[in-house]
């Protein structure tokens, strides 16, 4: 029996994860990440739960990864460091993960290049990846056979027919699996609400090419580290309009190198200068690539706004574009730096105003494409949020597949496949797992519920002094609060709050007092009802217990 299992990325943008699973075997299909929510504080990172893997850590054939995104690569230091196993990719995103592990200290079993043409075998598991063009370098889909038939995984794929690296989509292997046979496509359903095809990186090229050309002022490009293609095309047109081009942001200047040192970027002689040599150029000449385009406070793009960067600041005349799809949430953060920004005398450009932005994932006919050519057996939407699957399966729909033959699943589902045909569901254990931006360590969704309490309703600490020979209070409790309204500078209500614990703790047993639980559990208790009996909102309560 084969199960094909989603730990993350179905019912959601990001934490892209598919396990196939054999002969108790596991092959792991990309391991990635995703942006925290606004109501995360002191969140930078959101992974899967690889509780269902740990369990099994001695049984993972290998780690599969499809190309170099944040959602498909962004966890996989977190996995490999509780799940040591080898690492399968193509060259470029080993590179791009290799800066994770390295900062993360985290070593693989083993590292492997994929090739296209090359067929590895990862325990009872034949992989094949199959070039696809994307907004990445070196993207693959996955042709994986398996003991119930032969399955394809597209990972991310549009069919760009003029891509900058010149890089097309195999389409013919594609054909040539469909003519094979293939039991299960399951298939990127990521804009699937968008008619027709996404649209060339060279139309974008030639959105941009005015802006580089004719701004008179400093040109700041906010687009994601990870989108290699559309800054190679960057530094092609600052060559050709004799301007020079600037990097600022971490991941940026990292994943700039990664790429150029392996020969998938080519940045032009005389192009390139250091984010410090900036001031010192004339306004015309500089063009500065930068991250931030989702309006992360602590991003280049946010410093550069703010005039928190040494070397780059907004002045009259100055341009901002951000050559990114503004992820569904992160819209007022992006307000609230484009804000600044015409504060500050300068303009901004998004894709709401110019094409300067392409999806790098197929939209609808490209997805049509690839299932016409593969005509799988039974029809996976992946990837994306639940309307989008949905909508992804109503495609299928269309095409003619039946319904027994379009598989819908979510986050935490499992298919099996059992003598060549479904044969059920199964529930894995699934979930996430916060990343704290200072340790980056996993968080607790405790820890998470009393940030966002502290956030918005504050917190009071109420301190009760017990004597240690007498069990009683040695003096009146205190209550302390900050951040809520109802008691900072309210005597009456805070003596109220007083008198009740007081009371509250006359009449409680000497046991009970002398037991530091039970007694914080009674004060936060008592705070709770007096809060209550005057309507007020209940904040984040710490009780102190202290004895002398």
């Amino acid at each position: 029996m084969l199960k094909v299992g989603f730990l993350g990325g179905l019912g959601e943008f990001g934490k892209n994860v598919t396990v196939f699973e054999q002969d108790g075997a596991l092959l792991v299909v990309d391991c990635g990440a995703m942006f925290p929510e606004a109501d995360t504080p002191g969140i930078d990172l959101v992974i899967p739960d690889f509780t269902y893997l740990q369990e099994r850590a001695d049984r993972v054939a290998g780690v599969v990864l499809t190309h170099g995104h944040e959602d498909h690569i962004g966890a996989v230091p977190f996995l490999l460091r509780a799940v040591p196993a080898r690492l399968y990719a193509t060259p470029i995103t080993l590179g791009l993960v290799g800066r994770k592990l390295e900062e993360a200290g985290v070593e693989p079993l083993a590292r492997h290049a994929l090739e296209a043409g090359r067929t590895y075998e990862m325990g009872p598991f034949a992989v094949e990846p199959i070039p696809v063009t994307h907004s990445i370098p070196g993207a693959v889909s996955l042709a994986i056979r398996t003991g119930e038939g032969l399955f394809v995984h597209t990972g991310d794929f549009k069919l760009d027919q003029s891509p900058p690296d010149g890089r097309l989509t195999h389409y013919h292997r594609f054909m040539e699996l469909g003519r094979e046979g293939v039991k299960g496509l399951l298939i990127d359903s990521t804009n699937v609400e968008v008619e027709g095809v996404a649209g060339s990186e060279a139309l974008v090229a030639a959105r941009l090419e005015p802006h580089v050309a004719e701004q008179e002022g400093k040109l700041v490009v906010a687009l994601f580290s990870t989108n290699l293609m559309r800054v190679q095309c960057l530094y092609d047109l600052a060559a050709r309009h004799g301007r020079k081009v600037a990097l600022f942001g971490r991941s940026m200047v990292g994943n700039v190198k990664v790429a150029t040192d392996l020969g998938y970027l080519k940045v032009p002689p005389g192009v390139a200068v250091a984010l410090e040599e900036v001031p010192s150029l004339d306004p015309s000449e500089v063009v500065v690539l930068c991250t931030g385009s989702q309006g992360e406070p602590l991003s280049a793009l946010s410093r550069i706004a703010f005039d928190e960067s040494r070397f780059v600041d907004i002045r009259e005349e100055d341009r901002v574009l951000i050559s990114a799809r503004i992820i569904p949430g992160n819209e007022k953060r992006v307000a609230r730096i484009v804000n600044q920004v015409y504060r500050k005398g300068g303009a901004v450009v998004t894709v709401r105003d110019d094409r300067i932005h392409v999806s790098g994932h197929g939209a609808q006919e490209e997805i049509k494409l690839v299932a016409s050519w593969v005509r799988p057996e039974y029809y996976v939407p992946v990837h994306g949020e639940y309307r989008q699957l949905k909508g992804n399966a109503h495609l299928a729909a269309q095409m003619g597949y039946s319904p027994e033959r379009i598989l819908l699943a979510e986050t935490g589902d499992a298919l099996k496949f059992e003598g060549g045909r479904f044969a059920g569901r199964e529930e894995l254990p699934a979930g996430s797992l916060w990343i704290d931006g200072d340790s980056h360590d996993p968080v607790e969704k405790v820890v998470i519920r009393d940030r966002r309490h502290l956030s918005t309703d504050g917190v009071v600490v109420p301190i009760v002094v017990i004597g240690r020979q007498t069990g009683r209070l040695e003096s009146e409790p205190e209550i302390i609060s900050r951040g809520y309204p109802f008691l900072e500078g309210a005597d009456e209500q805070a003596e109220e709050v007083r008198r009740d614990i007081a009371a509250m703790v006359h009449e409680l047993s000497h046991d009970e007092v002398r037991d530091t639980n039970i007694l914080k559990a009674k004060v936060k208790s008592t705070v709770k009802r007096t809060l209550k009996r005057n309507e007020a909102k209940i904040p984040l309560i710490i009780p102190v217990v202290m004895e002398v």
